[in-house]
């Protein structure tokens, strides 16, 4: 099994220090992946659950992949609408060839309604319609051979050439946990990347969309991902840490996320001493995930600063990485 490690981009991590730093850390230590989260900008209403010192997604997989050698950089995920798909197509495999292939892009529906209107994006309610047809554009880009047209509800554009075409083109993995998700996944995606399903719903999500692949006769390689929640190493006899829940009047918007996987003795999966998270990913390599992104910092946690992000990157890999390297 892969592993991938979140790094945070925000409020204390959000500088270029700390995020030099845990790149580096990543590669150093072993881990196979880099992935970045995707705000562009946050309404009043939603900033006391998402900060607004939030970089760019793209801008730090680039200088990330220009500073380190082996480290793939992934994004978890990017908001599909936001972005013109032949641009962040051009972008996507100017970074593939400049890499060596080191970049995969998670992609998402998106769910905060005042930042949705901010950029200019295509209505929210429209957002998996939109959604659909971008992956659709982007594969055609990325496929084509020659001249190409494309006509849809938002993106039109006749005879046109697009370059570079990229040697293997990069991995579109599609976000989002229920039935439109695994139907997006299978037909216009590389790749599922739901955020922390049970195993058993992982492998009711992974037995779906290999149905709908074979009804629709879809070939291509697919990567079946796993966004994880709060990650966390314990030391023997330290104390697991309290759940932590968002408080207040909450958004609607959030409402999207799914709550915290639970493991069968009651601890939140992937919380734990490294025999019990050893256990965890067992449990996620059985229901079919063949990448895991561990995630060590949340953006409502407190209790990690940077040096103790390292540390736990530090006590998994030490405890926890060569067990994957066998699942």
């Amino acid at each position: 099994m892969r592993i991938g490690v979140v790094v945070p981009t925000y409020d204390q991590y959000g500088n270029a220090e700390a995020i030099f730093r845990l790149f580096r850390e990543a590669e150093t230590l072993g881990f196979h992946s880099v992935w970045l989260g995707d705000h562009i900008v946050v309404p009043t209403y939603a900033a006391k659950y998402t900060d607004p010192h939030w970089f760019e997604a793209m801008t730090c997989a680039i200088a990330g992949i220009g500073m380190t050698t082996k480290l793939s950089f992934g994004t978890d995920v990017l908001v599909a609408p936001y972005r013109n798909p032949v641009l962040l197509a051009k972008m996507a495999a100017t970074a593939v060839e400049l890499s060596g292939g080191r970049i995969m892009l998670g992609m998402g529906v998106g769910f905060i309604k005042g930042e949705f209107a901010a950029v200019g994006a295509p209505p929210i309610a429209r957002r998996g319609a939109v959604t659909d047809e971008y992956l659709k554009v982007m594969r055609t880009l990325f496929e084509s051979d020659g001249a190409v047209s494309s006509h849809g509800e938002w993106i039109n554009f006749d005879d046109i050439h697009f370059g570079p075409r990229p040697s293997a083109p990069p991995p579109l993995l599609v976000g989002g946990n229920r039935d439109r998700a695994h139907v997006r996944a299978a037909l216009f995606g590389d790749g599922w990347h739901p955020l922390f399903p049970s195993p058993n719903d992982y492998a009711r999500g992974r037995s779906r969309i290999a149905e709908i692949r074979e009804e629709a006769a879809v070939n291509r390689r697919f990567t079946y991902s796993y966004s994880a929640g709060r990650t966390r190493v314990l030391a023997p006899r330290e104390t697991a840490p309290p759940i932590v829940t968002r408080d207040g009047d909450i958004p609607e918007d959030y409402s999207y996320a799914p709550p915290p996987d639970v493991a069968a003795d009651g601890r939140p999966r992937l919380v734990g001493t490294a025999a019990q998270l050893s256990e965890d990913i067992g449990e996620l390599a059985e229901a079919g995930v063949e990448q895991l992104i561990v995630r060590f910092a949340m953006p409502w946690d407190p209790e990690i600063n940077l040096d103790r992000h390292i540390e736990q990157m530090q006590r998994f890999a030490a405890d926890v990485l060569p067990i994957c390297a066998g699942l």
